[in-house]
Order: C-alpha cells, then structure tokens, then sequence
C-alpha cells in the first residue's frame, strides 16, 4: 500500500498524526498477515504438509484473528477519513466527491467481508499458506486501488 507521504503532510498536524498512525497500522497488519504463515513466505509452492502440526494448528488458529481484524482497522480509518474530509470547508455530506468516497468505503467493507466468507471457505480445500497468500494479495490490491482513485486526489486537494 503506497503511503502517499508528501501529500499526507499537507493535512492538519492532528488529522496528519491520525492518517500516520492508521496507515502505520494497515502496513504492519498486511506486514504481519504476509509473514504469519512459514510456509506462504516461501519461493516455492506452498504445501504445509511440510509443516508440523503445532505449526499447521497456529497458522490454522490465527487465521480468523487477520480476517477479523482488518475489517476493524479498515471500519476505523474509514471513519476517521469520512470525519477528516467533512471538517474541510467545501465537503458535506452531499457533496459528489464525499458521497462516491463514502461509498467507495462501503463497497471495499463488502469486498472485505466476502473476502473473510472466501477465506473460510477455502480453509476446509486448501492448505492454509495459500489462504493467507490469497488473502493478502487480494486486500494490498483493494487498498493500493483506494489509495490511488481516492485517498491521493483527497489528501492532494487540502493542499489549498
């Protein structure tokens, strides 16, 4: 997920610290979620046959804590987003640009939660590193996507 620096800067010192902090957390969590499973940092194929069973029950065992969790983070960053871009002076709620960003939240929410179905789903066909890859790969692309259709044009106009 690209961080967007330069134009983050532009925003006020608090709602700055805020966006900092929130996409610190969504870069540790894509971070921690890419590493969670041995076998899915691997060059080869993934297969955790090759892996114990205590280590097979952790990757196993973790996995509904990640599919969770960022659902959590991203309800949170979402909101505080929404609450950062109603404080400029031209955005209320009716504003077109607010509402299809708003949306744009709603819609990656649902990605998210059909995301965690998949995921469950898969978790009883295959073996659990390639779960965790899929997962990963799918969410860096959902949120690079946000960022760059809506968080860098937003971030870039409080510059005025």
């Amino acid at each position: 997920m690209a961080v967007h620096i330069q134009a983050i800067k532009a925003l006020a010192p608090e709602d700055y610290q805020l966006i900092e902090k929130e996409h610190a957390l969504l870069e540790k969590f894509l971070n921690d979620l890419k590493n969670a499973c041995a076998c899915s940092k691997t060059d080869k194929s993934p297969d955790c046959s090759q892996c114990d069973h205590e280590t097979q029950t952790s990757c196993q065992g973790r996995l509904p804590s990640f599919l969770y969790y960022v659902i959590d983070l991203a309800t949170d960053h979402f909101e505080h987003e929404e609450a950062i871009m109603l404080n400029r002076p031209h955005v209320t709620e009716d504003y077109e640009y607010f509402r299809i960003h708003r949306q744009a939240h709603a819609d990656i929410l649902e990605k998210l939660n059909a995301l965690v179905d998949a995921c469950f789903a898969l978790d009883r066909e295959n073996d659990t590193a390639e779960i965790y890859i899929r997962f990963y790969n799918t969410l860096s692309g959902i949120f690079e996507e946000h960022d760059n259709s809506f968080d860098d044009p937003f971030i870039f106009s409080t510059k005025n």
